[in-house]
């Protein structure tokens, strides 16, 4: 696992928070809701921050100046991209990677969503179609003690 920027937040309670790249429509409200009730408490959340709608999530936490740590289907950046700058040099943002490959792909991602609901204590999903890439994830941990919440 490859890592840069702030370590300390890996010893943080992380929350993953996963969202299709095509939620429904229902789902922008909640996330968006979420995001602002997880950024009035100490966790910090960990995404890929990929989809559109896990960007909106990053964006309204980050409005609070609250950490994050993205969690990367792709080598660590060479040069952070602008929309992290920020947090980045506050220290507030930790990118973690657990492959070396310049370009993310759907293994890569899927490798990367796996690796975010291990490392965090509690699995936040938005909802999601059925089709979506996101089903055996959610649908495997909830199989397992992992606590699932799917936001309704």
């Amino acid at each position: 696992m490859d890592l840069s920027g702030n370590n300390a937040l890996l010893d943080s309670e992380l929350v993953a928070f996963f969202a299709s790249r095509t939620p429904p429509e229902q789902a922008w409200q909640l996330a968006r809701d979420w995001a602002h009730k997880i950024a009035l408490t100490d966790k910090v959340v960990i995404s890929g921050f990929h989809s559109p709608l896990e960007r909106e999530v990053y964006r309204i936490l980050d409005s609070h100046r609250r950490p994050v740590v993205v969690a990367l289907g792709r080598a660590i950046y060479r040069k952070i991209p602008p929309l992290f700058h920020a947090a980045y040099n506050d220290r507030r943002l930790l990118f973690v990677s657990l492959r070396n490959h310049s370009r993310p792909s759907l293994s890569n991602s899927q490798i990367r969503n796996w690796a975010a609901a291990d490392l965090a204590e509690e699995v936040v999903f938005a909802p999601f179609p059925p089709s979506s890439a996101l089903s055996t994830l959610h649908n495997t941990l909830r199989l397992g003690t992992t606590k699932i919440v799917v936001l309704e």
